[in-house]
């Protein structure tokens, strides 16, 4: 799938949800695996396959020592809002963020990036320039001898000069 793709899609498994109580800080990693958005190659996919049938724990190995993608829940407000970052690690101390995803009330989303956001609000503006600029240009008209002015009813016309009369006495 294509990344503008992802930015359109909500996703949500009820059956998980039910099925494990609800999100938690230390299960909605686990949630978020099932969702489109999980990189199956990232680290964290990575010590889940190499830890799960044995006695050792994930968290016990140290995601900060390997180099690659991995995610991370960089803000939380249990049980309602989750913000999961995806990052590439190039060095223990070196990670460049990929990607944004927030699950509100068990809904995941990925957030969309500066340059959709801010390409959107200028189209939105422009769209909204041109549409002035149309009703403008509907409201004038071209003479060779005069040049453009504005179009006036006789109604507009005559309060215009009413308004003159009225002004100079």
């Amino acid at each position: 799938m294509y990344q503008s793709e992802l930015t359109a899609i909500e996703w949500r498994s009820d059956q998980w949800l039910f099925q494990f109580g609800g999100l938690r800080p230390d299960n909605v990693l686990e949630y978020f695996s099932q969702s489109p958005f999980w990189d199956s190659s990232s680290n964290n996919a990575i010590l889940k396959m190499q830890t799960q049938f044995n006695d050792l724990q994930q968290a016990s190995y140290n995601l900060s020592s390997m180099v690659g993608i991995e995610f991370a829940v960089t803000h939380q407000e249990p049980p309602a809002l989750f913000i999961i970052t995806k990052f590439r690690r190039s060095s223990p101390t070196k990670v460049v963020p990929l990607a944004v995803y927030y699950i509100v009330d068990g809904n995941a989303y990925e957030a969309p990036n500066l340059h959709s956001i801010i390409s959107t609000r200028m189209l939105s503006s422009v769209k909204k320039v041109e549409e002035a600029f149309e009703v403008a240009r509907k409201h004038s008209e071209f003479h060779p001898s005069i040049g453009y002015s504005w179009k006036e009813t006789t109604e507009q016309k005559n309060a215009r000069k009413a308004a003159l009369k009225e002004k100079d006495s």
